[in-house]
């Protein structure tokens, strides 16, 4: 995992344009459906929520095949997005349009709570 994160790393500060790389950044959370919106759980202590939608003009739809996955997959589901953050307008919230997607994994969650349990 590690030399997947630091392979990715690598991309982004390479990426084509210095503008189009400080915007993007990496989420780490677990993934739910809701309303046909895929919405990650960010791994942070805030628990931060957000919308995952494709990028406009993009020809690569992750989202979309993602939330077909995700019909089939055991919650928890673990992901690291790479994305760009986005206000939803006419809406209290949050979106990330999507570049791409690493390391899915059914079944894990990287959430504080989950491993001290629910007592």
């Amino acid at each position: 995992m590690k030399r997947s994160l630091c392979a990715l790393v690598g991309a982004l500060l390479l990426g084509t344009s210095a503008g189009a790389a400080l915007a993007q950044d990496l989420y780490i959370g677990t993934l739910e459906v809701k309303k046909d919106q895929v919405i990650l759980t960010r791994c942070d202590l805030a628990a931060n929520r957000y919308v995952l939608r494709d990028r406009e003009g993009e020809q690569e739809k992750p989202v979309a095949r993602l939330r077909e996955k995700l019909k089939a997959l055991k919650a928890p589901v673990y992901v690291e997005v790479i994305g760009e953050y986005a206000e939803i307008e006419g809406e209290d919230g949050a979106a990330l349009d999507v570049i791409g997607l690493e390391n899915l994994k059914a079944g894990k969650s990287c959430h504080l709570t989950d491993a001290l349990g629910s007592n």
